[in-house]
This record gives structure tokens, C-alpha cells and sequence, in this order.
């Protein structure tokens, strides 16, 4: 293109003056009306049509006309100060380095005609935003998936240490085949400790988290967040907050108070409403405290709707009419003789109701004990649930049993009933308890687990039941990604010895040992997966990974495990093929440029050998001095033909001049009865009248081919009359002296290969 500021109009041919249009603008000629496109390229981008406009500039389909793809082109205004051309900067710097296929690649950052641009992936077929507008709500499985696409990218974006702070669904983007990935990182910055500093709240106010609006510390969660509003958003097909505010202080005191997705939308499935509802609470630290915990909520609804995934069933626990007379029965009984013995269990009951068995309910708790070590965590979550039923106002067995429920409902991944069980708990309270510090340590137990908040020992009352608090906290810190608080916690409870009445809880040891176990492994594998930059590092992460992977026994871990299994296996993909590629790009540009000091090496190869100056040909291949892979190898192969080929004129010329050779030839319409010696320039043939001397050329080829194959005795001789076979285009001769040669040493079969291919 020629002067961007001057066009030339096609009606008439008179200039344009067009230094203020913008791209792809219509400017009307000066001189006959004709409007004419303003600049239609910024260097090799040659713009095709406008995608859209923002506050910083516009975004262009362009053509890449060196790479032969179309591409978007953000271009910046004219008008905007210096600080823009810099956040322009740093959202290439920071996408460029981000290389995942669910976020908008960053190609390159150039200037043109005054205006700065950033080329990009293109993915045309429209925003979350635009879906949200079009339909209102959008279809739950397209919602999921569009959520697991974007935590995929973002937590690629946080490996590389960054948080996005501008996710919302117009910076959601799909392409042809209906893939999701994260676009506009300009508001990007790293995932520092302190996070932002005080000011201004950058963002969309539907979407922005709420520690953001209170200037307070922000992470990953606070994405997490606007991930969630948006998810809310597409499948409510609202925001998750009522009312319009300018007010940031009004803004913060709605996002306090979220609404309930399944309330909004009930259609929606109990698991994705659960899974967007804890990335919306206003407490980060109830929100998800990782995108792999985000990933697999996501997966796990998705799985669910789509019918892959069975939810489990506890089985219903019915409590007949006659165990609950044989209950109250018994009930006074069991307070009367608990009395003295306030921490301890309810002892088996002896006495029977005339219409029902006693419930011994001390078997009933250690047989569902056996079931949680034993790994039957549904069942034992019944068991639990009908043994807190036989319990109802009989504490603290009703609270144990609950709180084991609880336990096991984690450990079945079913977070409602185990949340259930934990509020049970809590609406017991501490009524009932001969001993208040038990009811105290149990209650505050429920309390921490049902929030999710982290627990240490100087949290909990001093008793000899909080052995089991330790262990339970450990688990529920393993579920919420807490792993270094969840192995203090394990350690601690695996070096109490409980006694007396809380002997049992030192059933749980061996279980308590696995999570431990497989806590540490996780985190030593990560801590090794954070060093690990190259692809040779990458793939032997992923090596470790798969042989830790059957070892797991934590179902949570495993989980967590096998979803960055399949993360790092695609990324070591990505690598090797991008490695593969560069290498490939390398070795054709080296290629490129050997290959014409290879061609005249050969050149002079073929020049010598034609006049058998085989010393000259040797050393024409042997300097030819290049380095990529085939041509190196061919140039060898040159190298070795070369040098047998002198070898087999110098045997020749030795073999001559001790006994000559015997046949007719005729030379210049003269006859010769053979050829009595030879020289490095010339033969001597034998006429009737004594000798002629005559070029090496004046002999026909075959007929040396020949003389030499007659004198070749050995596997060495052979090769190398077969090598002049080759050389003078007498294939037949030359394969069979080459089977010869090969018969007799093996070795040269791998040399022969280059001898029967077509001639470089």
C-alpha cells in the first residue's frame, strides 16, 4: 500500500486527503463526491472487515498475508496518551506467555500509520455476552461447559503466576467448533501475596468480586468470583444480586447478600447450583481454593446432567413404631445409668419392649465404624443416619454419630448430606451433655466444618475427644485443597493415644494414614511440577505423576491428581509439538541454507569422478562443510564412495602393471590385443608393434569395470569395484559384486542402502 494519509479516488484519480480517517472509514473525494475506503493494512495485516469498538481503539478481522490466515487486529486510537500504548503492551506481554487452547493467543505488537496494534487469535463466532443478550438464559450443559473451558484457561493464566480481574461474559469467546477461551487480559497483573494496592476498582460491577470493591487483597478467588457471577448470570439469565447502584458501598452491601441460584433458576441441577453458589460467596475464603477443586465441581454437575455420573442414594432410614417404644422404653434407663459415666458411650441395653428387640447401640456405632475404615463410605453413612435415629436426645451419642455421618458423607463426595449432618449438630446444640466441654468441642467441630473455616488446635476445647476433631478438620482441609494445615492437623491426631471411653477413635489411624500419605506425595509432586519449565522437565513431572496416580488412595487427591494428569499431558504435548516444530522450522531454514554449498560440492564430485580424478572428487564432498542432518549424511556417504573409489583405481593401476590385461579393444578405429599397465593419467595398451599410451576416457567403462572385477578377490575389492559399478550407471554388475561384498562382510550392509537409492 502506498501513502496511508493520501488516497487515490478510482472515479476520477484526484487525491484524498485521509490522515483522520479511520480504518475502513468511507472518505469522500474532494473533487467528485466517489467515498473511498480509508487504509485497508497495517504492515503484512491487510483489514477486511470490523469486528468491533471499545473505549481503547477497534477490533479488525485482518489478513496475515505472510502467514496466509486470518487474524484479529486490535488497533489503538490515535488519541490516547502514552499509558494506553503501555497497557496495549503489557496485555501482549502477558497473553503472549499464556499458551492454552481456552485463552485468545497473542501473536505480535506492532505500529503503523501512527497507531499501535496488537494481532491476535481470531475466534469469530460471538461472546458469552452476545448469547446472554440473544436467548436470556443459556442452556445449563452449555453453561457447565463453557465454565470448565474458562477455569481451564484461567488456571493456566495463574501458572504463570497471573489473575485476569476482568472476567466477564464478553470476554468469554467462542470458536467454530464451540470451544470457550478467556480473552482481554488488559487488566491483568500478577498474583502477588499483598495483592492490589488502594484505588481505583477496575472491572464490571456485576462481576467484580467483593473484596475488590473494599479495596482488600485480591487472588485467584477473586476470578473465581467473577467466573461464578457469570456463570450465575448465563443460566439465571440475571445477575446474582437484585437492584442497580452506582454506589460502591451499595454495590458491596448487595454483593453480600448473593442470591441462591436454585432459587432464582430451580430448574437448574442441585449440582451445578451448589458449585456456582460457593464461587459467589462473598468470603473468599469459602469459595473454591483452587481451579482444579472449581474444574471438577464443574465436571462432576456436567457429568451428572449429561447423565454420566449416577448420583449416589443414601437408603432411606426407617425407624419403626416398635423401636421407638423400645426407644423411650429404655431411654430412662440409659440417662439413669449414664450419670456416671458422662463422656462415655450408651452401654448395650438389656432390657426388651414386649413389642420390639433392644437396640444395642453400641455394636450398631462399632459396626459402622468397620464400614467407614473398610471403605464403605455409602453405607456407612446410612449407618450412621439410622444410628443417630435410634439416638435422638441421647448425647453425646446423637453428636458422634452425626458428626461420623458427616464424616462419611465427605468421604462419599456428597457435601449436601454431610452438611446436613453438621447442622444437626448445631441444632442439638449443647443440650443434653453431662459433660459441657465434650458438647462444646462437638459443637464447635460442626460449626467450623459446616463453614469451611481452617481449624488448629488452640481453636477447640481441651478434651480427650478432640483426637477425632483433628482427624475429622484434616479431611475436611484435604476436600477444600488445605493440604499443608490438613497434614499438621493428621499428624497431630495420628500421635494421640485416645483412651478410655474414646478408645475408638483410634480405628480411623490407618485411614488417617493414607490421606497423610497421599497429602505429602501430592505436595511433593507439585512442589517438583512448580520447578518444571522445559519439556523434558514437564514430561518427567508427567512420568511421576501417572506412577503416583495408582498409589493414591484419597478419592479427593486422586481426583485432583488425574484432572492435572490429563492438564500437564496436554501441555507436554503442546511442548513436544511445538519443540518438534521449531525443530523442524530449524532444520529447514539450516537446510535452506547448506543446500547451496552442497549442491556445488556435488557438483564438483560428479565434475572429477566423470574423468576418474577421484582424489578431487574425495576432497570436493569433503569440504563441503555442512551441518543439517540429511545433508551431512549424504555428504558421508559421498565421502565414502569417493574413497573407494580411489582405492579401487589405485588397485587397479597395481594390478595392471604386474600381470595387465588380456581382451581386444579397439581405440580410435585401432585394434589392441589388452592393456599391459597403467598410470594415474593414462593406460598402455599392447599393439602389434609394442605399446600406445591413451587416456583413462579412450577406455569403455564397462571394460574396466570389468579388468578390476577380475582381479577382486576379497570383500574389500569387490565393494569397491562394485562402488565404480554404481558410479557408471552398470546397476546390474554393481548389485551383484555388492552381494558379493556383503556375503563375505556383513558390515556392509548398512553402507549399501545409500547405493541403492536414486542418485542425490
Amino acid at each position: 500500500m502506498g501513502d496511508a494519509n493520501t488516497l487515490s479516488c478510482p472515479n476520477c484519480g484526484g487525491s484524498i486527503a485521509a490522515e483522520e480517517a479511520e480504518p475502513l472509514a468511507r472518505v469522500p473525494c474532494p473533487h467528485c463526491g466517489e467515498r473511498v475506503r480509508s487504509a485497508l493494512s497495517f504492515d503484512h495485516f491487510e483489514l477486511l472487515e470490523t469486528l468491533g469498538t471499545g473505549g481503547m481503539g477497534t477490533v479488525y478481522r485482518a489478513r496475515d498475508t505472510q502467514l496466509d490466515r486470518d487474524v484479529a487486529l486490535k488497533v489503538l486510537r490515535k488519541d490516547l496518551g502514552p499509558e494506553y500504548v503501555n497497557e496495549l503492551q503489557h496485555e501482549a506481554r502477558v497473553t503472549a506467555s499464556v499458551n492454552h487452547p481456552n485463552v485468545v493467543q497473542v501473536f505480535s505488537f506492532g505500529r503503523a500509520h501512527e497507531q499501535y496494534y496488537l494481532v491476535m487469535e481470531l475466534v469469530d463466532r460471538g461472546t458469552l455476552d452476545d448469547l446472554i443478550q440473544e436467548k436470556g438464559k443459556i442452556p445449563e450443559e452449555k453453561v457447565l461447559r463453557a465454565g470448565i473451558e474458562v477455569a481451564r484457561g484461567l488456571r493456566a493464566a495463574f501458572h504463570k503466576g497471573l489473575i485476569h480481574r476482568d472476567v466477564k461474559p464478553a470476554n468469554i469467546l467462542f470458536n467454530n467448533e464451540g470451544t470457550a477461551k478467556i480473552s482481554d487480559f488488559g487488566l491483568a497483573g500478577l498474583a502477588e501475596p499483598h495483592g492490589q494496592t488502594a484505588g481505583a476498582i477496575w472491572g464490571t460491577p456485576y462481576y467484580v468480586a467483593p473484596e475488590r470493591l473494599n479495596n482488600a487483597p485480591e487472588d485467584f478467588r477473586s476470578d473465581i468470583y467473577s467466573l461464578g457471577a457469570t456463570l450465575f448470570h448465563a443460566a439465571a439469565g440475571r445477575p446474582p444480586f437484585e437492584g442497580e447502584t452506582a454506589s460502591a458501598g451499595e454495590l458491596r452491601a448487595l454483593k453480600d447478600r448473593p442470591l441462591k441460584l436454585n432459587v432464582v433458576a430451580p430448574e437448574i441441577s442441585p449440582g451445578t447450583a451448589t458449585a456456582i453458589n460457593r464461587m459467589i460467596a462473598p468470603d473468599p475464603r469459602l469459595r473454591y481454593h483452587s481451579y482444579e477443586g472449581v474444574i471438577a465441581a464443574l465436571e462432576k454437575a456436567r457429568g451428572r446432567l449429561l447423565g454420566e455420573i449416577r448420583p449416589s442414594r443414601a437408603k432411606p432410614v426407617l425407624v419403626g413404631g416398635a423401636l421407638l417404644l423400645a426407644a423411650v422404653a429404655i431411654g430412662g434407663w440409659l440417662i439413669s445409668h449414664r450419670s456416671h459415666h458422662p463422656a462415655a458411650l450408651p452401654q448395650p441395653v438389656q432390657k426388651k419392649s414386649a413389642n420390639a428387640p433392644a437396640i444395642d447401640l453400641d455394636r450398631n456405632f462399632a459396626d459402622a465404624r468397620r464400614q467407614l475404615v473398610q471403605g464403605k463410605y455409602t453405607e456407612a453413612r446410612a449407618a450412621f443416619a439410622r444410628l443417630a435415629a435410634d439416638a435422638q436426645n441421647k448425647q453425646p451419642l446423637y453428636d458422634w454419630a452425626k458428626l461420623n455421618q458427616a464424616l462419611a458423607a465427605l468421604l462419599d463426595h456428597e457435601p449436601s448430606q454431610m452438611q446436613q449432618a453438621l447442622q444437626a449438630i448445631e441444632n442439638a446444640g449443647t443440650r443434653g451433655f453431662k459433660d459441657p466441654q465434650l458438647g462444646a468441642l462437638l459443637l464447635e467441630t460442626a460449626r467450623r466444618a459446616n463453614t469451611r473455616t481452617s481449624i488448629t488446635v488452640a481453636d477447640l476445647p481441651e478434651h480427650g475427644g478432640q483426637a477425632f476433631s483433628l482427624f475429622f478438620a484434616g479431611l475436611v482441609d484435604i476436600d477444600l485443597e488445605r493440604f499443608d494445615s490438613a497434614i499438621d492437623l493428621l499428624e497431630k491426631y495420628l500421635h494421640r493415644q485416645p483412651k478410655n471411653d474414646f478408645a475408638w477413635m483410634a480405628e480411623y489411624k490407618p485411614l488417617a494414614q493414607q490421606f497423610l500419605n497421599d497429602s505429602c506425595a501430592w505436595l511433593s509432586w507439585r512442589e517438583r511440577r512448580s520447578d518444571a519449565k522445559t519439556p523434558a522437565q514437564l514430561n518427567t513431572a508427567l512420568s511421576d505423576l501417572r506412577s503416583l496416580l495408582p498409589k493414591l488412595r484419597s478419592a479427593t487427591i486422586a481426583r485432583e491428581a488425574s484432572l492435572e494428569e490429563k492438564t500437564l499431558a496436554a501441555r507436554v504435548s503442546d511442548a513436544q509439538s511445538l519443540e518438534q516444530t521449531q525443530r523442524e522450522e530449524q532444520q529447514r531454514a539450516l537446510l535452506a541454507r547448506e543446500m547451496p554449498q552442497w549442491n556445488a560440492g556435488l557438483e564438483a564430485f560428479r565434475r572429477a569422478a566423470a574423468v576418474y580424478d577421484f582424489e578431487s572428487a574425495s576432497k570436493a564432498v569433503r569440504t563441503a562443510n555442512v551441518t543439517e542432518p540429511s545433508l551431512k549424511s549424504t555428504r558421508d556417504a559421498y565421502q565414502r564412495a569417493a574413497d573407494s573409489l580411489v582405492l579401487w583405481k589405485r588397485d587397479l593401476i597395481t594390478d595392471l602393471n604386474a600381470h595387465g590385461y588380456n581382451v581386444a579393444l579397439q581405440v580410435n578405429n585401432l585394434q589392441y590385443s589388452g592393456i599391459a599397465g597403467a598410470s594415474a593419467t593414462g593406460l598402455k595398451l599392447r599393439n602389434p608393434y609394442g605399446f600406445t599410451e591413451v587416456d583413462w576416457l579412450k577406455i569403455p567403462p564397462t571394460t574396466l569395470l570389468e579388468a578390476s572385477s577380475a582381479f577382486a578377490s576379497d570383500a574389500d575389492r569387490k565393494w569397491r569395484c562394485a562402488v565404480f559399478g554404481w558410479l557408471i550407471g552398470q546397476t546390474s554388475a554393481a548389485n551383484k559384486l555388492f552381494d558379493a561384498a556383503c556375503a563375505l562382510k556383513p558390515s556392509y550392509g548398512a553402507d549399501r542402502k545409500f547405493f541403492e537409492e536414486p542418485k542425490h
